[in-house]
């Protein structure tokens, strides 16, 4: 008499993900495997399931909520407090998400920062992909850190607000993430002066690296610009 026929051996097909999520795929496909098959003479056995270790880290992603990116916001002397409100989602394997704000990011200052101010924020508490989106919010406070005044440029009142997240930043990379493979930011327009007046611009050009020399987080030269205080 022959034995039954096996089932064959499932297997769980995952697309590739970018190469910024690259580890978070490599644990999704672990946690997708299926459990193992063992033919015998007389029929098929099934072993128990593994064990899954717990989900990698994987970098976060902010998606903006408020002020729309894509509208340029003004702040004069009667509002000196704006608030900039987003959403992160990242598996977090019990680390917090720090949060921090750069004021001109991008704008090469001093020879070595990819910035011209920086304001740390409050963390986020981790998270799970599994829980969802959670809130955070970054405050630019105009009576405590006053913005830049470049008033040799004909764009003066134009500058850039950048919330950054990641699980580490170092101060011997500018205060950047710690890794740069683990980091989200979106950046916002501002404009410092009253939408009333006629000379207030409605919008502002943007960073050309051509004519400004720029740095960014990412940039490999940044640890060893900032490696010494």
């Amino acid at each position: 008499m022959t034995a039954p026929p096996c089932p064959s051996m499932l297997r769980a097909a995952v697309r590739a993900a970018r190469p910024r999520f690259a580890r978070f795929a490599t644990a999704l496909a672990r946690s997708l495997g299926a459990a193992a098959l063992a033919a015998s003479a007389t029929g098929c056995l099934v072993l128990s399931p593994p064990e899954y270790d717990h989900a990698e880290r994987t970098p976060p992603v902010l998606t903006a909520v408020f002020p729309p990116p894509h509208r340029p916001v003004h702040i004069d002397q009667m509002g000196k407090i704006q608030d900039f409100s987003a959403t992160v989602l990242s598996e977090d394997n019990g680390d917090p998400v720090e949060v921090y704000m750069y004021i001109d990011y991008g704008k090469l200052t001093s020879d070595k920062y990819p910035y011209r101010r920086r304001v740390q924020q409050d963390s986020v508490s981790a998270g799970t992909i599994a829980g969802g989106q959670r809130p955070l919010r970054a405050r630019l406070d105009l009576n405590i850190d006053s913005l830049p005044d470049d008033a040799t440029t004909p764009e003066r009142e134009c500058h850039t607000i950048t919330v950054m997240a990641s699980h580490a930043f170092n101060t011997k990379k500018c205060s950047c993430p710690d890794d740069p493979d683990d980091m989200s930011w979106i950046t916002w327009q501002i404009i410092n002066c009253d939408p009333n007046e006629p000379t207030c611009p409605t919008s502002c050009p943007a960073l050309n690296c051509e004519a400004t020399q720029c740095l960014f987080c990412d940039d490999p030269s940044i640890e060893t610009k900032c490696a010494n205080p």
